[in-house]
């Protein structure tokens, strides 16, 4: 424990078992304490007539001795079990690699009566003086009847000052006299209960039935978080937690945290501020202590990523050199969007693939999340992600707030990229799209489609394309594929095996040659409404396509005089036709886009490209994108 000022500190360390001292270290800390920010508040509300005692069973001496039942032991019990609250939350965040943040208290100079010699010592002794943090002890004008029907909130309103709803005080407040009824099987005057007021007085009060298993100084906390001592049949026992004097006090002090969490604002989520929380007890044990039973659990079992960033927006929890919170980014909403990276780490986020939490498989983020600049990154791991089930992702963001995507597989269809999982191999998406879609784009205005220049037969195999059907009238209507095995993927508003028969709609078909591939599709867009017309160049110079050059709908767009190249000068000169080609290192391997839900006609048009000589994987045929189109 630090005092304001310089701190002269001496480490010495011994071999195992001998009190021989084989090496020692002295340091000097500077402790400025952070006075500016506000603090966590402990208070103990009072009856009137209180007889001064908690419950105490007969294993902690509470028929002989006041030790551990007094409200002196109360207020030692509370200060330590705040402590480990405070030492627990700022390891979080240490852990997160966002400082070592947490919740300051209001702080007293008196006797330190932290540590086991100086509580022995007693307040009449040597005990050395220091900086604690103060307990206020709240006297009630209600009798101990009376308290277990009231408000703690208008107790301390009463009492004045830190406790001002304008000072907007955080306060951890214990009801002294709760009290566990044999006879009645219940717990009197106990309320386990957090509320956050941003503009008046945030509480988490908690009964002090339990809080004799709580550690009193620093040299019992292991004691109380080992101790297998049956608590009896008198007390107090939630649900069977509380068996055990190491139950009860794990149970107890974590279960207040959670009451406290709410009193900054945290919401029912996981790990402490779950609302089964009871089973969390094992994890609380093990951010303190080791021992056979906890060796083995994660010590980051403590605050949900989602409240730590909420708290974190706090001025409770600031550091020197912290940004500003403005106005602004405490508001700011959170947008998921995947990005598409080489290698790609994960933020905050919980996952459900179906039925399947998936969050706790994907590796751990390492980077620094204060430099995330609001962007979520999603590692795919192809092994723990079922692409035929649904994808649910939420994310949280730096200022706690938080965003749902009901369904993952539609916002990876608007990347600009198709990941493969399991693979290397990503399929790059380039298209034209008419510019008027996005204000009409609403769930049943479009659908969206996709298909692969190759595909995998019912026998396993797999079957190149042999024709391209492009049917074109006075709009875009639709095109098709048909594949070696007779099977074909069609995307338009009907059989386009079969010519159209309305307006002058007509059907362009292209064979592709097992040598040659699809180097350039040029699109014409119209001035309104959907995409006007296509046409699809081979490594030959082959093409077909009609791109209604004009308005002409009589032209098919074969003329010698009606070029690829005149039309990447209209391009050029700002027209309205658009080619769509490849790089160097890449071909063309499939065709999307979207299509009016009622008469399919093509508002958006693309082609899907991948690294040259690069074998697809099979998984591909498996994706969802490639699982929508009409056969």
């Amino acid at each position: 424990m630090l005092t304001p000022g310089v701190n002269k500190i001496k480490l010495d360390l011994h071999r195992y078992g001998s009190v021989q001292v084989e090496d020692s270290l002295k340091i000097t800390v500077n402790y400025v304490p952070l006075l500016q920010l506000p603090p966590l508040h402990l208070a103990i509300l009072v009856a009137k007539d209180s007889p001064l005692l908690i419950d105490c069973p007969p294993a902690k001496y509470g028929g002989i001795s006041t030790a551990h039942s007094s409200l002196d032991a109360a207020i030692s019990k509370f200060r330590m079990t705040a402590y480990m609250w405070q030492a627990l939350t700022a390891e979080y965040f240490r852990g997160k690699k966002t400082g070592r943040r947490s919740f300051r208290f209001d702080e007293e100079w008196t006797v330190n009566i932290t540590t086991q010699i100086a509580h022995q010592a007693g307040p009449d002794h040597s005990a050395a003086m220091g900086m604690v943090a103060k307990v206020h002890i709240i006297r009630c004008e209600k009798s101990v009847a009376e308290i277990r029907d009231m408000s703690f909130e208008a107790t301390l309103l009463k009492s004045g000052a830190p406790f001002e709803p304008r000072s907007r005080p955080v306060v951890a407040g214990l009801i002294f006299d709760a009290h566990y009824s044999a006879d009645q099987s219940i717990i009197l005057g106990h309320a386990a209960l957090g509320c956050h007021k941003p503009n008046g007085i945030s509480l988490g009060i908690f009964g002090s039935h339990l809080t004799y298993s709580w550690p009193r100084f620093l040299q019992e906390v292991p004691a109380c978080l080992t101790d297998e001592t049956s608590t009896g049949n008198i007390l107090g026992n939630k649900n069977g937690e509380c068996d055990s004097m190491w139950d009860t006090c794990a149970f107890s002090q974590c279960t207040f945290l959670h009451q406290v969490g709410h009193a900054f604002g945290a919401r029912h989520t996981t790990r402490i501020m779950a609302k089964d929380h009871y089973s969390w007890t094992w994890y609380w044990t093990a951010n303190f202590i080791e021992n056979n039973f906890n060796a083995d659990m994660g010590l980051d079992e403590k605050w949900d990523l989602r409240d730590a960033f909420w708290f974190r927006s706090l001025p409770q929890f600031a550091l020197p050199g912290d940004l500003p919170m403005t106005e602004d980014f405490k508001n700011a909403a959170v947008k998921i969007e995947i990005i598409a990276q080489e290698k790609l780490s994960i933020a905050d986020v919980q996952i459900r693939n179906g039925e399947k939490d998936i969050s706790d498989v994907w590796p751990e983020d390492d980077g620094d999340m204060t430099s995330r600049k609001g962007i979520l990154c999603i590692h795919f791991d192809h092994e723990f992600i079922d692409p035929n089930k649904p994808l649910k992702i939420t994310a949280a963001g730096m200022n706690g707030k938080e965003e749902t995507v009901m369904d993952g597989w539609a916002l990876l269809k608007k990347n600009s990229y198709i990941w493969i999982f399991g693979s290397k191999v990503k399929l790059r998406k380039r298209s034209v799209q008419f510019e008027g879609l996005g204000e009409n784009d609403i769930e049943g205005y479009v659908v969206d489609w996709a298909m692969l220049l190759r595909h995998r037969g019912k026998n396993g195999q797999i079957y190149r394309a042999l024709c391209i059907d492009l049917q074109v009238g006075d709009t875009m209507n639709g095109i098709a594929v048909h594949y070696a095995d007779g099977h074909y993927e069609n995307y338009s508003p009907k059989d386009t095996r079969q010519p159209h028969t309305f307006g002058h709609a007509s059907l362009h078909h292209g064979y592709l040659p097992g040598d040659e591939n699809i180097i350039k599709v040029l699109i014409r867009k119209h001035d309104s409404g959907s995409l006007a017309g296509i046409r699809v160049i081979l490594s030959n110079g082959v093409h077909w396509g009609c791109l209604n050059k004009n308005g002409d709908h009589n032209s098919d767009g074969n003329s010698e005089t009606e070029t690829a190249e005149r039309h990447e000068e209209q391009d050029k000169q700002g027209k309205s036709v658009f080619t769509l080609e490849p790089t160097e290192d890449e071909v063309i391997v499939g065709f999307y886009g979207q299509s009016d839900a009622k008469s399919g006609f093509i508002h958006q048009f693309g082609i899907l490209t991948a690294p040259k000589d690069v074998e697809l994987p099979e998984r591909v045929y498996y994706l969802p994108e490639f699982n929508n189109t009409k056969s």
